[in-house]
Order: structure tokens, then C-alpha cells, then sequence
């Protein structure tokens, strides 16, 4: 426990401050994940707290400990969703270092969830980790043997993915032939 001194009225009082413990949940993002809906028959979209998303996105690299530390924990499909969302909210403000986040994020390569997969696809799109290529093809090989299109196709973005990771490596190689 952390004690301050405050100052009132002449006399010194001791308040006490609890400590926040390092594993928990940014309010913010718990907030979020408790509002978060995942995509169902008659809606292929989540639907979550819009200004909500943008003020924590907001915080940039501030914003990736609370949501790497939810994700952590994190064992429902809603929460894991709603977390890798986040950290893809995260990259499009601008965040640098995001890359760093793969070993926990790794833990849901192989997840059968189409939600995690769409997820997972755009963060891998936008950082290009090398080490998520694999399971990128993974997921894609395993989608087409048992295709569903409801509520929507995962290899949209999967196969997306994919291909940026293609074409990067394409243009790196043009590149260095000059």
C-alpha cells in the first residue's frame, strides 16, 4: 500500500492510495470488451462503442500494455475479439512496436474461431511479422476444407493477408535487383 500526505486545514492527514496491480484491466478496455458484440445470422459485424475505440486507440503505445494484459487472461471468443480489434485500432493510429505483442497474440494462431482469424489476419497484414505467415496459411488451408460463408468468409481477409505478405516480399525483391 502507497500512503501520500495530503494537507488539509492545516493538518497533515494520511490518505491511503491503492496500488494498482500490474495484471489488471485498463477501465477503459474493460469497458469496451463488456460492450463489445460479436457477428451473428442477421449481422455480419461487430458492433462495439465507436468513440469509445478512438479514445483508446488514442493512447498509442499507452494503450497496448492494458490490452496485451487483457488478452493475456482473456479465454472467451467476445473478449479475444474484442481484444486483437483493439490492437488493430491500435496500429491504425500509428502505435510503433505493436510487432512486440506477437508472443501473446500467438496463442491464437490455430483458433477455429472465425472472429479470431479476421483478427488476427489485419493485425498480421499491417505488421508483416514473418512468423505469422505460417498460420496465416494454416487458417487459410483449413477454411477452404470446410467453407462457411454465415455470417461471413474469414479467408477474405485471411487470403488478404496472405497476399500482402506476397507482395511485400515481391517488391522487396524488386527492389534490391535495382
Amino acid at each position: 500500500m502507497h500512503i501520500l500526505p495530503v494537507t488539509f486545514k492545516q493538518f497533515n492527514i494520511t490518505q491511503s492510495v491503492p496500488v494498482q496491480k500490474p495484471d489488471t484491466q485498463c477501465e477503459l478496455v474493460q469497458a469496451f470488451c463488456e460492450n463489445f458484440k460479436l457477428p451473428d445470422e442477421r449481422k455480419n459485424h461487430a458492433q462495439f462503442d465507436e468513440s469509445l475505440v478512438k479514445k483508446i486507440a488514442s493512447y498509442k503505445e499507452r494503450a497496448v500494455k492494458p490490452v496485451v494484459d487483457m488478452l493475456k487472461t482473456a479465454q472467451s471468443e467476445k473478449d479475444i475479439t474484442a481484444g486483437l480489434f483493439l490492437l488493430n485500432r491500435i496500429i491504425d493510429a500509428g502505435a510503433k512496436g505493436v510487432e512486440n505483442t506477437y508472443p501473446v497474440i500467438s496463442r491464437f494462431n490455430y483458433s477455429e474461431s472465425h472472429n479470431v482469424q479476421v483478427m488476427l489476419a489485419g493485425i498480421y497484414r499491417k505488421t508483416l511479422l514473418p512468423d505469422a505467415f505460417g498460420p496465416l496459411v494454416t487458417m487459410f488451408m483449413k477454411n477452404s476444407q470446410k467453407p462457411v460463408q454465415i455470417p461471413f468468409d474469414p479467408n477474405e481477409e485471411v487470403g488478404g493477408a496472405i497476399l500482402e505478405y506476397l507482395r511485400s516480399k515481391a517488391s522487396v525483391n524488386n527492389y534490391s535487383k535495382n
